[in-house]
């Protein structure tokens, strides 16, 4: 919301504005919101007399100071036509008068009266209360998580340095130099994770003092602003209780944040004064905790990602489109990736054998002839991409700056999606599943998954994939276990898949037309794009986590459309 600034009131300005008009130097004692005037007790008396100011509300100018700063500063008349502001353009974020809706916001639709907006007020200033009730409880909760990993951790370090002392003063003699060597160990690891679990806390104590002030300035709202400063200035808390929703939320980001570090020394027992060497292994271990969050009923949210965002605030802004015009018969997109500096890569899957680079407006920078048609691609880094071969029944890594291909894996059976993921490729070849290779091309293990599947994507530990006939969309983990399914409805034959912000899963619909989008826990979808915005042939899509981007290829049109998502 924009902010409208009048004259700062502090302790050396506290003169009647109307008498210093007059040359005249009267302490102020009231403060008229309407007029936004501050008037001494001669002024307010002819002031609540008049016909045109008698049934202004006036405020004590000591309770007027104890408004906070961005709810005092707020401006009641427009500074272009000298009104009081009796309408809110939705579509700037700001009040206005009516002269500026013949001017300013001349093109603006959806104009709403700041008496309707008062009356709506109280609902959502209750929600906001709620809200931010509830996000202090769960920092408060996950506060004091951290705080007892902490001390638990360091009663582990204790207790296993006392250990490793006293099984040193036993066995002296033999092992003096060990025990020095493994403590020096446990100190580094105590470090590390002592200094991650002390950042943690630290953060989270800033959130709670952040909220712990929207809280105050809840209830000096509350206790003292007017009805116009409560509305506008409920926005900016919004604002501000958004940016802290968002921090906090960073924390179940890839599963890994609220993990506690068990640590232990494992040894073979009875061999260790048979040996020159210290036995001993330091071990690290992870172990997940589960947080009981608070839910706030009223609002209908679910801990920890729903709350923040729901499937109906994704939305979808066109950033950029380009047309692929030249080539020597029709393209056909099938696959694309972000590559460094915000570049583009596609792969023709048609008889021009070619892969295509854009900059990052979509504009054409060259094209990178191959022996074979590549149907989908991913970038791996170092200037790397993977590329499936399915007529050759390959993969290859291409080093895009030699355009020499450094690996080539076969298979039995054509291989179609591709994606990367924590150094590692995941492969599907028709028939026989999910291949995980490492980046020299070797295969570490399959993942049994069937049906007519041609798109894969990844997140962290978790495999998305598309199948049609019948129509349905995938979530499983690294050992194929499926973690949810979610069954389409008609014969869309669901193709490109992505991942997304929070887990939000992105899927085209080639036969209907459509781009939706599915929550993280699969139980439920919409549509985000269809024919009716123009969208002909969608066939790949890609995610960029960094900026928020989806990139959407349509095959046989060579267009793409690269759009902002927008939470």
């Amino acid at each position: 919301m924009g902010s409208y600034h009048s004259l700062k009131m502090n302790d050396s300005d506290i003169q009647c504005t109307l008498c210093s008009k007059r040359d005249i130097s009267n302490a102020a004692v009231i403060w008229c919101a309407v007029c936004d005037e501050r008037l001494c007790q001669s002024c307010n008396e002819i002031h609540k007399y008049l016909k045109i100011s008698s049934s202004h509300v006036v405020t004590a100018l000591e309770v007027y100071k104890k408004l906070p700063k961005f709810i005092s500063s707020l401006k009641q008349t427009c500074d272009s036509h000298e009104e009081h502001f009796k309408l809110y353009c939705p579509a700037h974020g700001e009040p206005c008068c009516y002269k500026c809706t013949t001017t300013k916001h001349k093109t603006c639709h959806g104009f709403q009266t700041l008496d309707s907006l008062i009356e709506q007020s109280q609902k959502q200033f209750l929600d906001l209360e709620c809200t931010i009730d509830e996000l202090n409880i769960n920092i408060e909760t996950v506060f004091n998580n951290r705080k007892e990993a902490l001390t638990e951790l360091d009663d582990q370090v204790l207790n296993l340095a006392m250990n490793i002392k006293k099984t040193g003063e036993k066995i002296r003699e033999k092992l003096d130099s060990n025990e020095k060597d493994i403590l020096q160990q446990l100190s580094v690891v105590h470090l590390k994770y002592k200094t991650i679990f002390e950042n943690t806390v630290e953060e989270l104590q800033t959130m709670k003092a952040e909220v712990k002030s929207l809280m105050k300035n809840i209830e000096e709202m509350r206790e003292f602003a007017s009805d116009y400063q409560f509305v506008l200035g409920s926005e900016e808390i919004r604002s501000k209780l958004k940016k802290e929703k968002d921090s906090f939320c960073k924390y179940f980001e890839n599963d890994n944040k609220l993990r506690q570090k068990n640590v232990s020394l494992k040894f073979t027992p009875g061999h260790i004064l048979n040996q020159d060497i210290f036995l001993g292994t330091m071990v690290v271990e992870e172990v997940d905790y589960e947080i009981p969050f608070k839910k706030n009923e009223s609002l209908e949210a679910a801990f920890p990602l729903d709350i923040f965002q729901n499937i109906e605030s994704v939305k979808m802004r066109t950033s950029s489109q380009s047309k692929i015009h030249e080539g020597k018969v029709t393209r056909n997109l099938a696959g694309c990736t972000f590559l460094e500096n915000d570049q583009i890569l596609l792969s023709d899957w048609s008889e021009n054998n070619e892969l295509l680079i854009l900059d990052e407006k979509g504009e054409h920078l060259r094209n990178i002839v191959l022996d074979k048609k590549a149907f989908d691609v991913i970038y791996v880094g170092n200037g790397c991409v993977a590329m499936t071969l399915p007529d050759a029944k390959q993969i290859s890594i291409l080093d895009l700056k030699s355009n020499q291909g450094k690996i080539h894996v076969t298979f039995e059976n054509r291989c179609w999606g591709i994606t990367y993921s924590e150094n590692t490729l995941f492969v599907r070849e028709y028939s026989v599943g999910i291949h995980c290779l490492d980046l020299n091309g070797a295969i570490r293990e399959t993942i049994p998954v069937h049906g007519y599947i041609t798109h894969i994507t990844s997140l962290g530990r978790k495999l998305y994939y598309t199948e049609h006939t019948p129509d349905v969309v995938h979530c499983c983990d690294l050992n194929g276990t499926e973690i949810w399914h979610l069954a389409l409805d008609g014969r869309g034959a669901p193709k490109g898949i992505a991942v997304g912000k929070f887990g939000f899963v992105f899927v085209v619909l080639e036969n209907e037309r459509k781009l939706l989008v599915i929550s993280p826990d699969g139980t439920n979808y919409r549509e985000l794009l269809n024919e009716e915005n123009g969208l002909q042939e969608p066939h790949a899509i890609v995610y960029d986590m960094n900026r928020n981007k989806l990139l959407l290829v349509k095959d046989k049109t060579g267009v793409t459309e690269l759009y902002d998502v927008l939470y």
